[in-house]
């Protein structure tokens, strides 16, 4: 399990590289990276010095964006232009206090997931194994809802329904992704027993009511899976494996207007000169890599 404890801070690394589609007349559609935020002064529009290893991104109905800083422990918030934002959240260690490692973020639309007898508005998993909500009770610090013992979770997924929802947190030490209830009552835990031996969930995303786990090596080394699995945590089949995925750890679906990737699910790869690939949401198979106006990859 090297991989999993060997946290390499991503210094520098700007919130949620804006990827947008370009055309011209000389040139088939390609797309840029903006910059927006950074820790580090000089290498975006902005700087915040909590930007840390920023991990999970999550977003609702006219609220900012929020981002997990695995490296400083909070939460930080920003506009669609990487402006922060006044509001900062401590995520707290399995300890309770002082801030912990947060990883997977989801938006919680529902009445349910309480704590203190408040609904969670944001979730976050942890690297020692916690699932805690902030909402307005505590602006300042979000509250352990979940301790797992000896779980290192590393993603979070969320149904969407009025009643009746889950949670889905990736435990990458265990080889399994755990399922909550809107109470954070642990209801099962499931895996793909087919999956080679070395590999392990790592990111979860709830994608059109059915559920896609991304499936890492945690030695770093090269490869891996995506698996769909229904809500309540059947096996459905696998959608891609191998080449292009390389440390596959993000999910997002493109809209329809994205240029020539457009529809496509897009898997970022987690390593230092990681890439984003689309792959076709139906079939899974491999379409292409964001690339530049210069045809190169954009890491």
């Amino acid at each position: 399990m090297q991989r999993l404890f060997s946290r390499v801070v991503v210094a520098g690394v700007a919130l949620a590289l804006v990827l947008m589609a370009v055309s011209s007349v000389a040139l088939a559609q390609s797309y840029h990276r903006s910059n927006l935020v950074s820790n580090l002064t000089g290498k975006a529009k902005h700087t915040d010095a909590l930007l840390k290893n920023p991990w999970g991104l999550a977003y609702g109905p006219g609220v900012p964006f929020w981002v997990s800083d695995e490296a400083s422990g909070y939460s930080t918030l920003y506009d669609g232009a990487g402006n922060p934002q006044s509001l900062q959240v401590v995520i707290p260690p399995k300890s309770g206090t002082g801030p912990g490692t947060p990883t997977g973020i989801v938006y919680n639309g529902s009445q349910e997931f309480k704590i203190r007898n408040w609904a969670s508005v944001f979730l976050f998993a942890t690297f020692d194994g916690t699932i805690s909500g902030w909402s307005m009770f505590n602006p300042s610090a979000a509250l352990i809802g979940v301790t797992q013992a000896r779980a290192v979770y590393t993603g979070l997924a969320i149904t969407h329904k009025t009643t009746g929802n889950f949670l889905y947190a990736a435990d990458a030490a265990n080889n399994r992704v755990d399922m909550y209830d809107g109470s954070f009552n642990l209801v099962k835990s499931f895996t793909d027993s087919t999956i080679p031996a070395g590999f392990a969930p790592f990111g979860v995303q709830n994608i059109g009511g059915k559920l896609y786990v991304s499936y890492a090596s945690t030695s770093g080394g090269t490869g891996g899976y995506i698996d769909i699995f229904k809500a309540d945590g059947t096996f459905v089949k696998r959608f891609a494996h191998g080449a292009p995925l390389n440390q596959p750890w993000g999910f997002a679906v493109a809209p329809a207007n994205f240029g020539p990737l457009s529809n496509t699910l897009l898997v970022s790869n987690n390593t230092k000169t990681g890439t984003i690939n689309g792959l076709n949401l139906t079939t899974g198979k491999f379409v292409d890599t964001v690339k530049n106006s210069l045809g190169k990859p954009i890491f």
